[in-house]
């Protein structure tokens, strides 16, 4: 189903609607306090609402999905186990602790409850995988976009064999970077190369009709299909006309416009519409998705139908030698005891908005209601990449499923409903990623080396320079996500080489006094040093050290386990910290 006027209509009626409001909420902005706090004055329901859209976001409205067209259900984990209950936890622990220490960052209390080259050295991690997190982000915005509006350029394939088909994607290396067509009924060929204009055909056996196309029209055989056979046929390709980067670029000006001018008010109040939108046309395509297959027992019946392959995607839980990056024990350990903990306690993507809040209860109260609101986005984003796998088994870059989903089953008005709800996490994802780099470059680093006497505007204007290189950088870091199978595993990755040794020096400062500064100075070094080097190891060893295909969760938990032995054997063997630096920083020792 291809675009109409509606939904056009929708989408720049979105788009315009949102920025216009993002800079009218701005409009006053005075200081860097306002720019990064708003003020501290947000309410419980407005973080809470803002937590859950930017937790969702972008990357997991195209990553999740696409993971779980690959894995199944076990993907709900992230949010059943990975975000209720911790959320919870936090709410009550870490969260007010950190309100009431009246800080911008994480990296800030850290330097309080810690030293300062913990603060530098913590703010300088966060700051660069901010930017490159946010590229991630940038990439799936732009994935989904040009699938929506039909922008990919297009290879055609005509073939009858399924294995020909996935040997053809592989040789050519196109999956990330065009949309595949296949055919398999010879006679259709005329008619699809007039429909979508592709860039490439490519017929299996010899073709003896006679066809027009301004593309190269190529006749092979399997036994020719190799790595260099595909790189020849990608050289006789169409150059396309327009590209991912170009996509990147339009939203990222957008989406920096009304971020760059409002600061945090305008993020937390523009996602509150944003998570209205985005859980509500999330859960159009669940319910609409089930209807056009037939109900949930047909649902089911054709996803048993695909064998192997989707044998396990009605299982929560996996065995620990599955192939796939989430068995039950990273689940359990990298998951629910370390990456989880370290995102809702330790991303200041998220604990910044509740910094923000007007009372020690507003924060509290985001907390838990986001949990709440948790408890649906399994529903909303993992279910549809299932449906998509019952509605397509044959997508070739399972990151594109939900979008070819949606443009394939929604009707005339609810496909710009759907965009319009994409454009919500993705701009949530963005302004989110944004802000808070900013808030860590400009607090923990200009202000503290280079300008402390930074007045309240100074620390403005500093902030909104540093969003627009933040942006700058992304949309160059955007262009490497298309080397990885899935987008999801990326940023989970990513955040597992440093995670575990953050949460590790975070829960041990806030609950153990007897933590020290240089024992916690040792231990990030060295967790981020270890998980970096299990990453590398296990990458080119002729045996891999972990079974699964992406070992993020292993990472994480062993990272994070390394981190807590040194930081606990270093500080017994440094002096204590003083009494009095450690008030309101530890918990229940005020």
């Amino acid at each position: 189903m291809a675009l109409g006027g509606i939904d056009y209509f929708i989408i720049i009626i979105y788009l315009i609607g949102t920025v216009l409001f993002g800079m009218y909420i701005g409009r006053k902005m005075k200081s860097g306090d306002d720019y990064f706090l708003a003020g501290r004055s947000l309410p419980w329901w407005a973080i809470g609402m803002s937590l859950v859209v930017t937790d969702i976001g972008a990357v997991d409205m195209v990553g999740i999905a696409g993971a779980a067209y690959l894995y199944g259900i076990v993907l709900g984990n992230y949010d059943w186990l990975g975000s209720v209950p911790v959320m919870i936890v936090g709410a009550f622990l870490f969260i007010p602790m950190f309100w009431k220490s009246k800080v911008s960052t994480i990296p800030e209390w850290l330097g309080a409850r810690y030293n300062q080259s913990v603060r530098t050295i913590s703010a300088v991690i966060w700051g660069v995988v901010t930017a490159f997190g946010l590229g991630v982000t940038l990439y799936a915005t732009a994935l989904m976009f040009n699938l929506l509006l039909d922008l990919n350029p297009k290879i055609i394939v005509v073939t009858e064999s399924q294995s020909v088909r996935e040997q053809v994607v592989d040789a050519t290396g196109a999956g990330k970077t065009h949309d595949f067509v296949f055919l398999s009924d010879y006679g259709q060929i005329q008619k699809v190369i007039d429909d979508k204009d592709p860039n490439l055909v490519l017929i299996h056996q010899d073709w003896s009709g006679a066809l027009s196309s301004e593309s190269a029209i190529v006749s092979f055989n399997e036994n020719e299909i190799t790595p260099d056979w595909g790189e020849s046929m990608m050289h006789k390709a169409r150059p396309p006309t327009w590209t991912l980067m170009y996509s990147i670029i339009i939203m990222s000006v957008l989406i920096g416009t009304y971020t760059l001018f409002g600061g945090l008010k305008a993020v937390v109040y523009t996602d509150v519409l944003q998570c209205i939108v985005m859980l509500g046309g999330s859960l159009f395509v669940l319910f609409f998705g089930i209807y056009r297959l037939g109900g949930v027992s047909e649902f089911v019946s054709i996803i048993r139908s695909l064998g192997p392959r989707a044998q396990d995607h009605f299982d929560l839980i996996l065995s620990v030698d599955t192939a796939t990056p989430h068995p039950w024990s990273g689940i359990f350990l990298g998951l629910g005891l370390v990456l989880a903990n370290a995102y809702w306690f330790g991303n200041q993507n998220m604990v910044q908005r509740t910094l923000g809040a007007k009372s020690e209860a507003d924060a509290k109260a985001s907390y838990v209601f986001g949990s709440f609101l948790k408890i649906l986005i399994p529903f909303a984003m993992v279910i549809p990449g299932i449906i998509a796998l019952a509605h397509d088994p044959n997508i070739t870059d399972a990151d594109k499923a939900m979008a070819i989903l949606v443009k394939d089953i929604l009707p005339t008005g609810a496909l710009g409903l759907f965009f319009a709800a994409f454009l919500a996490g993705l701009m949530s994802s963005v302004d989110s990623a944004l802000n808070s780099g900013a808030t860590i470059w400009t607090k923990d680093v200009y202000q503290k080396f280079i300008k402390p006497n930074a007045s309240p505007g100074d620390l403005l204007v500093v902030g909104r320079w540093i969003t627009g290189v933040m942006l700058a950088i992304a949309i160059f870091f955007a262009q490497f996500a298309t080397r990885f199978e899935s987008i999801y595993d990326l940023s989970q990755t990513i955040l597992s080489l440093f995670q575990g040794p953050s949460l590790a020096i975070i829960a041990v400062g806030m609950l153990w006094k007897r933590a020290t500064g240089k024992a916690a100075l040792v231990s990030l070094i060295s967790g981020v040093i270890f998980a970096g080097t299990l990453m590398w190891v296990n990458s080119n060893a002729s045996v891999p050290l972990f079974q699964v295909s992406e070992p993020f969760l292993y990472v994480a938990w062993w990272s994070f386990v390394l981190s807590i032995v040194i930081l606990v054997v270093v500080s017994l063997n440094t002096p204590p910290e003083p009494e009095s630096k450690l008030k309101g920083l530890v918990y229940r020792y005020e």
